[in-house]
This record gives structure tokens, sequence and C-alpha cells, in this order.
């Protein structure tokens, strides 16, 4: 799994923190670096939030996977809208978005997540992960 940067609110790291890690699997679950074209492929998010405020958190986390194919066109972000996961007052999250069937290239893939209060208003939380780079082959 490929670590990120998560950015929090400015608050000291004890009062809001987070982790954030992804990886690109292929169906049978093992890390997808080199595929066949038409491979069926997951990406496998996780973050976690630590500190007094997360109970106080209220909204929702808004993830979504941006595909970047090397010299084409074939550039996308996935799901869209972005997948939204209400936060119940957890701190540890994890979900698997299956992405679009990718046709052959080098593709570029990154992951987002960032935060809305109740309002549906973005603020200063959430992280990103280069996942790192999928090869399709014909």
């Amino acid at each position: 799994m490929a670590s990120g940067t998560f950015q929090s609110l400015p608050v000291p790291p004890s009062a809001l923190d987070g982790r954030i890690s992804a990886v690109v699997v292929d169906p049978g679950g093992s890390p997808a670096d080199v595929v066949t074209k038409g491979t069926a492929l997951t990406v496998e998010v996780e973050w976690t939030v630590t500190g007094f405020l997360v109970p106080l958190l209220g909204g929702s986390w808004s993830l979504k996977v941006v595909v970047d194919q090397v010299g084409g066109n074939n550039d996308f972000t996935f799901p869209n809208p972005p997948t939204l996961i209400p936060l119940t007052g957890g701190s540890d999250f994890r979900q698997v978005i299956a992405l679009p069937i990718l046709t052959e290239g080098i593709y570029i893939v990154a992951v987002s997540l960032t935060y809305q209060n109740p309002a549906g208003t973005a603020a200063s939380l959430g992280g990103y992960v280069n996942v790192g780079t999928v090869n399709m082959l014909p």
C-alpha cells in the first residue's frame, strides 16, 4: 500500500490528525502494476483520523480516484460525483472502488479524500495518495 499525505485543520496533532493509504489490486487481491488489458481493477483505500476532536466531526468524507493515461487522452475521475462516506464518530475507514475497465496504456492513479462539513462545504481536512502506475498490456 502506498502512503499518502493527510492535511488536518489548523489545530495541534493531538486534537486532530490522520493517515491515508491506498493500493490498486487485481481480481485475486494482488497489487496490480502490470496487468492484461480488460482486467478488472479495484482501488482499496484506508484512512484513520486521530485526536480528541474526532467524535465532534460531522458531515462526510468525499472520496474519488483520479486516473491519468500517460501520453493519452483516457483521463478520468471515478466515481463522478465522488463517493460520500458519512461520518458517524468512527476513526477508521476503508473503501473499495472498482475502476472502469482500462484500455491498453500506462496510467497514473491517485486517490483524493476531502472533508465536507454537515452543510456540505469543503474544509481543510483530507488527503491524497499517489497510488502508483499501472501498465495495461495488450
